[in-house]
């Protein structure tokens, strides 16, 4: 690959990764309002289940789209720093992602959207499991 089909593909998976993460943003959003109403309805076991079994889901596929994004941007500086020769901005890239490797998609790669969603996931559950 060239560094600007380097630059094209960072872009298509950066964009891909927008939108897939406001489809996660708009199912949160879902979930607070299901955890609101389970707590103004004083709901039953079996609903407050279901809730927190879908704001899991939403957790989980949160958690992998920050995943994917610290892949992408690792894999296109480790696909900069394959190129025997790259441009200032994509040399700044490679400083900047670069880990030795294309990139993991552990979920538990990026510590600060971990620590976002276990606050996340606080929240939702203290509005479905505890009393007002």
């Amino acid at each position: 690959m060239t560094e600007t089909e380097l630059w094209y593909s960072l872009n298509g998976g950066l964009t891909a990764n927008a939108i897939y993460m406001a489809g996660t943003f708009f199912l949160l959003w879902v979930a607070f309002r299901a955890a609101n109403q389970m707590r103004a309805e004083d709901a039953n076991v079996f609903n407050k289940t279901l809730v927190s079994l879908f704001s899991l889901g939403i957790i989980f596929n949160g958690l992998n789209v920050g995943a994917i994004l610290i892949a992408n941007l690792q894999g296109t500086a480790w696909g900069f720093a394959q190129l025997e020769e790259i441009s200032a901005p994509a040399q700044l890239f490679v400083d900047t992602w670069y880990t030795g490797e294309a990139g993991s998609t552990s979920i538990l790669n990026n510590p600060i959207n971990v620590a976002w969603w276990l606050v996340i996931t606080t929240m939702i559950f203290g509005r479905i499991w505890t009393k007002n």
